[in-house]
């Protein structure tokens, strides 16, 4: 499958387009995860499914409970049995993984992958993608890069951690700074706003409007700096 990871902001027509290509295709079932943004409510042609239709996908679902054990439902998961394609919206991490962390609906998020659909995500829900949770503290300071019992995303890429906003949010050197020292079997990436990685298997290609970067990386880094500068258009072997 494919793995999609935005910075943030606003999103061109090229990140869109990527996302539903590697979904299938615009009549294929897109699901859409708002839990990251905090409300108690969202509905089904909410905010999180209008960019999507304005792209072209057909059929959109929000897929959205705040229940764990309605999330670990057989009936509340099936929907996603049919889905080519899942994306995280933005907000803050730890939402998600307190709603869908250890339950089957993280099981079929990760089916989806496996059955080589897509997931993505934004902001937070770029973060969630990876292995290791950057700034998943459970409250609204998102300065923490590292939080005891909340160091697990949902792993769609092994040993990755993931920042974001980097650029926008003069958080360049975070991941280096925080998490490298730690942690130093993990491999670090990073996109602006605007900007993503289309990961398959190990392959990335940057799209979009601004930079990606990688953190601890066998290849050399830039000059004086503590990561290595992608530029649309690249590809990096994050194997």
């Amino acid at each position: 499958g494919t793995v999609i990871v935005v910075g943030g902001g606003t999103m061109g027509p090229e990140i869109y387009r990527a996302f539903i290509d590697a979904a299938g295709g615009n009549e294929s079932l897109l699901v859409t995860v708002p839990n990251a943004g905090g409300g108690d409510a969202y509905p089904q042609d909410g905010p999180s499914t209008r960019g999507w239709k304005q792209a072209g996908a057909t059929r959109v679902h929000t897929y959205f409970t705040k229940d764990r054990t309605v999330a670990d439902a057989d009936s509340f998961v099936t929907v996603l049995q049919r889905a080519g394609g899942v994306w995280f919206e933005g907000g803050r991490q730890f939402r998600l993984v307190d709603a869908y962390g250890g339950t089957k609906s993280e099981a079929a998020f990760n089916a989806v992958l496996a059955r080589g659909g897509v997931v993505g995500g934004s902001s937070a829900g770029a973060s969630i993608l990876g292995d290791f949770l950057v700034r998943g503290a459970p409250s609204n300071n998102n300065f923490i890069m590292d939080y005891p019992g909340y160091e697990k995303g949902f792993a769609y890429l092994t040993g990755v951690g993931i920042d974001q906003h980097v650029v926008a949010r003069e958080r360049l050197a975070d991941l280096a700074d925080s998490i490298i020292p730690r942690y130093p079997q993990l491999l670090g990436i990073s996109e602006d706003e605007g900007t993503a990685w289309v990961i398959r298997g190990d392959t990335g290609t940057i799209i979009g409007r601004s930079k990606a970067f990688v953190y601890n990386g066998r290849d050399a880094n830039d000059a004086g700096k503590p990561f290595l500068t992608l530029f649309p258009g690249d590809v990096y072997d994050l194997g």
